[in-house]
């Protein structure tokens, strides 16, 4: 044995010195990855969906699924070829494609989009829909404190596929399954989202409905929707919540009682709370309006955005508000110059002869000399005119 490696190594020792003088050459397909004639064709196919040619797209697509039957790629060209023939209203072929989907590729991760995708074109509660939402997991633990400086943090990065849903897809069917609860029954829907804030405030399931709680006209969504905006720890879902109690089909007295409430205990959403009261746009809402912006143990900058909001709400007696707000506010000058840019906003004559009045005879020049300014922005002849009989007033 011995001999024998001796042997070799002196066979292949000439090789290596003289292999630097040697030109090797290697065939091209050696070189260069083998054509994937599949993906390029689904890869066309999706370019084609997202600039919204969709007859081309479903071309691409139909051609992965019927050539290529078995490659990776087919489950995934069939779901989008079922996205594409929803876009242009094959609804029949589609649902038809719906139906075989599992049993053509009965392990495809995209089964559950295509399930997501049913209820869509059907309209129909799955079910098991009110045992799978019954369901919530609780929300993820918050992370333990670190007694050490910690490591800078990598960026947080939320991923989405390309039809802009969430990454997880259970989710995103189960979004689906509460859409297809609100528009079958209502109230239990709400019953059901209700039990899943219990398990997680922030709930995403429900967070994507809420609309459908405000559009509902049931007599639990005025109060489901309170519950989110007083207790909900994630800003955005209180903000979403405070929007959507604005547009319920509810007493719009109770939805304004309700956002009052909500401005005695809520000082970090404000601005919602106040543009949700002008949204509703009723004599009580722009009433609610007036009452912050008059209370004077509120911080400035919320009385602030109420007073706009009263400017723009287009009730008629909004004038008489600003002019009865800005009479008791003559310990801030800063609330007084709010009131003053809010009638200038308003551009009615009557608002000019208010601020012609402060610009005469307000106590603080600067005040004075803003309304002179709003006066000249007003672009209306009274406005002009009081500027005129001001500048001739000796």
């Amino acid at each position: 044995m011995k001999t024998i490696r001796i042997l070799l190594a002196t066979l292949a020792l000439p090789c290596v010195v003289s292999a630097q003088n040697v030109t090797v050459h290697v065939p091209r397909h050696f070189l260069t990855p083998p054509s994937d004639e599949a993906r390029e064709t689904f890869n066309a196919g999706q370019r084609l969906y997202d600039e919204d040619n969709f007859t081309e797209a479903e071309r691409k697509f139909r051609e992965v699924v019927q050539r290529f039957p078995r490659h990776p790629m087919a489950d995934r060209a069939d779901y989008y070829l079922i996205r594409t023939l929803t876009q242009l209203g094959k609804r029949s072929e589609a649902l038809s494609r719906v139906n075989a989907f599992a049993r053509t590729y009965p392990r495809s991760r995209w089964v559950t989009d295509v399930e997501e995708m049913k209820i869509r074109l059907t309209n129909q509660v799955p079910p098991a829909a009110e045992r799978v939402l019954l369901q919530v997991p609780p929300p993820p633990p918050a992370p333990r404190p670190i007694a050490a400086t910690p490591a800078p943090p990598r960026p947080f990065v939320i991923r989405q596929r390309r039809n802009g849903g969430a990454v997880d897809p259970e989710i995103t069917l189960q979004q689906e399954m509460m859409r297809a609860m609100f528009r079958s029954d209502a109230d239990r829907a709400i019953v059901i989202a209700t039990e899943r804030l219990k398990s997680n405030i922030a709930d995403p399931v429900v967070m994507s409905t809420l609309n459908m709680v405000a559009t509902s006209a049931s007599a639990q969504a005025l109060p489901m929707l309170l519950e989110i905006a007083k207790n909900s720890p994630n800003a955005k879902a209180r903000k979403d919540a405070i929007f959507w109690m604005s547009q319920s089909r509810l007493d719009k007295d109770a939805v304004v009682d309700s956002l009052l409430s909500l401005s005695l205990s809520n000082g970090d959403d404000s601005d919602s709370i106040n543009f949700a009261l002008s949204q509703v746009r009723t004599e009580k809402a722009v009433g609610a309006l007036a009452t912050i912006a008059r209370d004077k143990n509120k911080p400035e900058p919320m009385r602030e955005n109420a007073l706009f909001w009263i400017g723009q709400s287009g009730m008629p007696n909004r004038l008489a508000m600003l002019e009865d707000i800005y009479k008791n506010s003559m310990d801030s000058s800063q609330i007084r110059n709010q009131v003053l840019f809010a009638l200038s906003r308003t551009r009615e004559p009557q608002a000019a002869t208010i601020l012609g009045t402060v610009a005469s005879s307000d106590p603080d020049i600067d005040v004075r000399r803003q309304a002179a300014f709003w006066l000249g922005h007003m672009r209306i002849p009274e406005a002009t005119q009081t500027l005129e009989n001001l500048l001739r007033k000796k």
